[in-house]
């Protein structure tokens, strides 16, 4: 299915304007809407209290050391690194890790600061880069058989080791979500650049097809000029001898030039290349019978059904009518599979009403807004400020319906 140019800001209001599904989904969009530096400000302070409270706290077994400046020093060099653990994950780690270490090996307490090295870890794996991930990892465990070797007043070896395997968990879990982001952001990246070639591609297509309608309505718009050159100088020269003569030549002059205005307002604003370009008479609605013989020798049997009387119809709305029509049936030969296409042209005071219907597959692709043909009628349309409706019918089978208004305004 392809988009018009405008999809992409219809897929961004559609994106959104859509609630989220779950409560859950909305606490998380809430949740990554807030500040990081806030997040990660408050987590750290909490946790800066908590290590100082614990420091201070009375130890009734007498396992760790009083504390002192050193001591205040190194808790506040496990907690602080936290408030930098987005930015600098490597140094925020290492700066941890080895107050960490210190105030084990100088007998302090630490709880809550150990506490912090698992969100360090954590935070190594989800935001850190090449090798430093690793080598932050692996120093963080080195640190671990540092205590272990030393012992923890109060605890076992054991203890220390599963304090170890805790930070392998932490950073597989980091690593993990850290392949999540990085596979959604190509994803949003893919689609960002899949939304910007459909963009770019119909806007191409509709240049394109604003070149090949000018380039088409050249022979109608150069036969008007001629027919003026023409009369000018059939008046020009019989003035004096014949001016009945010389009058019908100014009126032939003045409906063509009329007419000829009117085609240039409406391709006002198409630009085109005429260089190299070849031109063949433009066809009409009188060349449907042959367009429908043609269909019919490939496979699609089409009627052709007149309503109404032929009036004075404008060659460039008889043109583009005949292009609608060929277009539409273009569509059924390629996409509705074996189907029977009708044509109703009705002639009214000052318009040309077209419908091309069909009992073939129904929705079929052709459905969707954004094809080069559907494109190409609307572009066909607007040109003379008509209507275009497209669909698939109840039942089977697909409609197009144009209107094509030509009456001078007065």
């Amino acid at each position: 299915m392809r988009l018009e140019a405008d999809a992409g800001r219809r897929t961004r209001r559609y994106r959104d304007q859509v609630p989220l599904a779950t409560p859950m989904d909305r606490m998380t969009a809430w949740f990554r809407g807030l500040n990081p530096w806030a997040i990660d400000a408050g987590i750290g302070t909490l946790f800066t209290v908590l290590g100082l409270v614990g420091l201070f706290a009375n130890d009734p077994h007498h396992y760790f050391n009083d504390p002192t400046a050193l001591a205040v020093a190194l808790s506040l060099g496990c907690t602080v690194p936290f408030y930098f653990r987005r930015y600098a994950p490597f140094g925020s780690l290492m700066v941890t890790v080895t107050a960490l270490v210190m105030m084990f090996v100088l007998d302090y307490a630490a709880n809550a600061q150990s506490q912090m090295v698992l969100v360090s870890v954590f935070s190594l794996a989800s935001h850190g880069s090449g090798v430093k991930r690793f080598l932050g990892f692996a120093l963080t465990e080195l640190g671990v058989a540092i205590v272990a070797i030393h012992g923890v007043p109060g605890s076992n070896t054991s203890g220390v080791f599963i304090a170890g395997a805790l930070y392998v968990a932490a950073y597989a879990l980091g690593s993990a979500l850290r392949n999540r982001r990085l596979y959604m952001e190509q994803l949003e990246e893919r689609a960002v650049m899949l939304e910007r070639e459909r963009d770019d591609e119909a806007r191409r297509a509709v240049a394109d097809e604003r070149l090949r309608i000018a380039q088409e309505l050249h022979d109608v718009v150069a036969h008007s000029m001629g027919v003026i050159a023409v009369q000018a100088g059939v008046g020009s020269h019989v003035i004096d001898t014949d001016p009945t003569e010389a009058k019908k030549a100014l009126d032939a002059i003045s409906i063509t030039s009329r007419s000829t205005l009117t085609e240039i307002r409406r391709l006002l604003g198409v630009l085109r290349d005429v260089a190299g370009a070849e031109y063949t008479p433009a066809p009409s609605l009188t060349d449907l019978p042959a367009l429908a013989a043609e269909l019919g020798a490939a496979g699609v049997p089409v009627d052709v059904r007149v309503h109404g009387e032929r009036a004075d119809v404008p060659p460039g709305v008889d043109f583009t009518a005949y292009r609608i029509v060929q277009e539409g049936l273009t569509n059924v030969l390629k996409h509705a599979g074996p189907a029977r296409a009708t044509v109703d042209v009705t002639y009214a005071p000052g318009a040309v009403a077209l419908e091309i219907v069909d009992d073939g597959r129904g929705v079929n692709g052709r459905s969707g807004p954004g094809g080069h043909g559907l494109i190409g009628m609307r572009e066909r349309v607007a040109v003379y400020g008509g209507s275009l409706e497209t669909g698939p019918r109840v039942g089977g089978g697909y409609r197009v319906a144009a209107t094509l208004p030509y009456a001078e305004a007065e």
